[in-house]
């Protein structure tokens, strides 16, 4: 299954459980550990050794309150450090669709072999932002070890038969920048990936953290970073559109405010890369309804870090519709989004043509 039947698929799930209640979401992100062996300055997990981190027979007992229509990210840290990861792997794997998203380093030719014996297992996503990697601190012999892996998945890949998609994932820095179109050209053409994501640098640090915050603070002014280069970042990114075109090759970017894949050109998206979110160009959000994530400890929220409850100590449907979800979702349903939504890569631009209130973002 392509990233384009995956991506159809949870977007028909989401429009029905949005306007079907008591349905449970479809994304479930398992923070396996925070814990990761690398120190990447843009990082927001605080990626402290956690005396209550969940176990693995705390993960096994989540996955068995999924239901039949679940899909699972398996992630962290570094997912590939979690003691238990296989085991695991194994049983969300033989059960439901599911995904990685990890750096790399600690692939080896068994763990990828374990990956495509499972026809259930999607997406394998590398994390990388340059060639070499340096900018999140690896080393050249390290990164020659990924790549060789990579290959290795590719060739595994092809000689099994499976339909996995190798993606690729790259935040977008300042000092990336001019090299943003040829990190792509080489993972495509040396590499062997069937899909390529841009990410911009989120604009809080709420987004997907590891570390819990209070509930008012999702009102709270967000104020995003500020590229220096992107004119630079412009022009890379519509070399990336025309290399896309001629070749057929997949590449996106988060936000979604401009397709890489489109004929139309990219256009002014300046809006974007502005400390302050521009919330009347977005339509409002709906992954409250069809994604939550399971954090080290247990917690499970949304997708900003506000606590819903606990796995350990509460049933994960007692938890999805509690009070806590709840009046996080109706605030989303009113709002759209909320100021900690700002630069967040779920956001979907509205229609040129579409008409959208602004929003207030104050209590």
């Amino acid at each position: 299954m392509s990233n384009e039947h995956l991506h159809a698929k949870h977007e028909a799930m989401t429009n029905v459980i949005y306007a079907t209640p008591g349905m449970l979401p479809n994304r479930y992100v398992f923070v396996v550990t925070n814990l990761c062996n690398l120190k990447c300055r843009f990082c927001f997990q605080a990626r402290d050794k956690r005396a209550d981190a969940m176990r693995l027979e705390d993960w096994l007992n989540v996955a068995r309150q999924l239901p039949s229509y679940a899909r699972v990210t398996l992630t962290g840290g570094e997912p590939l450090m979690f003691p238990g990861f296989k085991e695991l792997f194994v049983h969300v794997a033989e059960r439901f669709d599911c995904n990685m998203i990890t750096n790399g380093l600690l692939l080896d030719e068994q763990t990828i072999d374990l990956l495509l014996e499972h026809p259930k297992f999607r997406v394998l996503s590398i994390s990388m932002d340059g060639l070499n990697n340096k900018s999140r601190g690896v080393s050249e012999g390290q990164w020659q070890r990924v790549e060789a892996m990579l290959r290795y998945f590719v060739e595994r890949k092809a000689a099994t038969g499976s339909n996995c998609v190798l993606d690729i994932k790259a935040l977008i820095l300042d000092e990336n920048a001019e090299s943003l179109f040829e990190l792509y050209r080489h993972c495509v053409e040396e590499i062997g990936c069937n899909s390529f994501a841009f990410q911009l640098l989120k604009g809080s640090s709420m987004q997907h953290a590891d570390v819990m915050y209070p509930f008012d603070d999702i009102f709270k002014e967000s104020p995003a970073p500020v590229y220096k280069n992107f004119p630079e970042i412009l022009r890379q990114l519509k070399r990336v559109r025309e290399y896309s075109l001629k070749t057929g090759t997949k590449a996106f970017l988060h936000p979604k405010v401009a397709s890489l894949m489109s004929d139309a050109d990219i256009g002014d998206i300046d809006y974007i890369n502005r400390r302050t979110f521009p919330q009347e160009r977005f339509l409002p959000c709906r992954a409250p309804w069809s994604s939550i994530h399971i954090n080290v400890d247990g917690d499970v929220f949304p997708c900003l870090a506000v606590p819903m409850g606990n796995v350990k100590t509460m049933p994960l449907e007692k938890i999805i519709h509690g009070e806590a979800f709840s009046r996080f979702k109706e605030t989303i349903r009113e709002r759209g989004e909320v100021a900690a939504c700002n630069r967040c890569g779920w956001l979907k631009p509205a229609p040129p043509d579409a008409t959208v209130l602004p929003r207030s973002d104050v209590v």
